[in-house]
């Protein structure tokens, strides 16, 4: 496992988003909200504590959060027109991957194993 948690870079961010995270308390805890057609989607990361939380708004309703530590990795992938966050997880007891499509449409697929 690694020491902290790997994110993109904050060109990467700015490429697919057109912004990228803003510090929250230290500068080590970012976050970004992206607006999709069906909410706005709130990530924010912690990369010394490994955490991951995402928050899926539409107008003044909570549809999901989300929050996890032990995540190992957080990438941005675009293909055929859609854009996703990929957060990696990994425990001694679980390991899992949360797909969190957020172009063009917000949408969750999240799977764990127990390790």
């Amino acid at each position: 496992m690694t020491d902290v948690l790997n994110v993109p870079d904050e060109q990467e961010f700015l490429n697919e988003f057109g912004e990228s995270p803003e510090p929250l308390e230290e500068p080590w805890i970012r976050s970004i909200t992206i607006t999709s057609e069906n909410g706005n989607l709130v990530l924010s990361y912690d990369t010394h504590e490994k955490s991951i939380r995402f928050e899926w708004n539409q107008d003044d309703d909570l549809l999901w959060e989300f929050f996890r530590e032990t995540a190992t990795s957080l990438s941005i992938r675009s293909e055929r027109g859609e854009t996703h966050f990929i957060a990696s997880f990994e425990s001694s007891e679980l390991s899992g991957q949360l797909d969190v499509r957020v172009y063009p449409k917000i949408s969750v697929k999240d799977s764990s194993l127990r390790g």
